[in-house]
């Protein structure tokens, strides 16, 4: 999920109990529910190296283990370096409920990110498999309300229980996604066998930005990639016939070619629906080659995600 939402799930976590455990409760967790995406800095090596390394060490169980000692390390120094020095009269923090709550707010961000179809590898550095909640959609602003309203809430020192019903409500929003995305995919691969698609391997439900009830579909099959919509308000929900992308002729020399290149490795470590296409051949036999995936358009958008093209014999 993107930064904002980290950042208010840590605020919430504080303010329904946190912070009645520690001070620097709230600052403590909203660090460590943004901690694991301290891999950013790979974005220093380059678009497709970057997405080879993201949602990967910083986010597997080593990770979960260190980051929550150095967060309450920070904190812990804070208190005592600064904080205690300009408020002499204040509490010290507790260490213990620092490093707990540190813990949990890490452990926050990787549930997070499985919610959306970006990918997460959970089990890093030991495996590099992915792996996807398909049901939020990376940023969604109901979500951002619902979790601010909890902290309205808490700051206008509403009642416990009105915090902690805001609270719950902010939590049962991606529970209720999650069983809407599960049901979409049912629909979606009924839908797609009605539409007459043979060896339909799996169906992608991809949330669309601001509008939770409705979805870009893909249909996975043997030669490709079948795209359609899914739309919970309209009596016929689901809808195929749109575009196509051909998986393409991975056993082609000149593909073989351009796989060797590093940000193809890079890139291709992070796709989870790959194409190739050969766009050109120029008389000298090279040939520029173009890798995607389904899941997001080509061309233009930002980290690479639109795929990238090279040039191979």
């Amino acid at each position: 999920m993107d930064p904002i939402t980290h950042t208010l799930a840590g605020a919430v976590m504080a303010r329904v109990g946190g912070d009645r455990k520690t001070p620097l409760a709230a600052a403590t967790l909203m660090l460590s529910a943004n901690a694991p995406d301290v891999d950013i800095i790979s974005t220093g090596w380059g678009s497709f190296a970057s997405l080879a390394f993201r949602r990967g060490w910083t986010h597997g169980p080593i990770a979960l283990v260190i980051l929550p000692l150095v967060i309450s390390a920070a904190v812990l120094a804070w208190d005592r370096w600064i904080r205690l020095r300009r408020t002499p009269e204040a509490l010290p923090v507790d260490p213990r409920w620092t490093l707990i709550l540190a813990a949990v707010g890490c452990l926050s961000h990787p549930m997070l990110d499985w919610l959306n179809t970006y990918g997460i590898r959970l089990l890093m550095p030991y495996s590099g498999r992915w792996f996807y909640g398909d049901a939020v959609f990376i940023i969604d602003p109901y979500w951002w309300v619902l979790l601010a309203a909890t902290l309205v809430l808490a700051r206008r020192r509403a009642s416990l229980r009105a915090v902690r019903t805001a609270g719950a409500l902010a939590l049962a929003y991606p529970l209720l996604l999650i069983g809407v995305s599960r049901a979409g995919e049912r629909l979606a691969r009924s839908g797609a066998e009605e539409h007459g698609l043979v060896g339909v391997r799996e169906v992608l439900y991809q949330p669309a930005m601001g509008n939770p009830l409705r979805a870009q579909l893909i249909a996975v099959t043997a030669d490709g990639y079948h795209f359609g919509m899914l739309d919970w308000r309209h009596s016929r929900r689901v809808a195929f016939g749109g575009q196509v992308i051909p998986r393409g002729d991975w056993s082609d020399a000149r593909v073989v070619s351009a796989r060797a290149d590093a940000d193809v490795r890079g890139y291709l470590v992070w796709s989870r629906y790959p194409w190739v296409r050969i766009d050109t051949t120029a008389v000298d036999g090279s040939a520029t080659v173009v890798f995607g995936d389904a899941r997001f358009p080509e061309g233009g958008l930002a980290g690479g995600l639109g795929g990238l093209r090279v040039t191979a014999r």
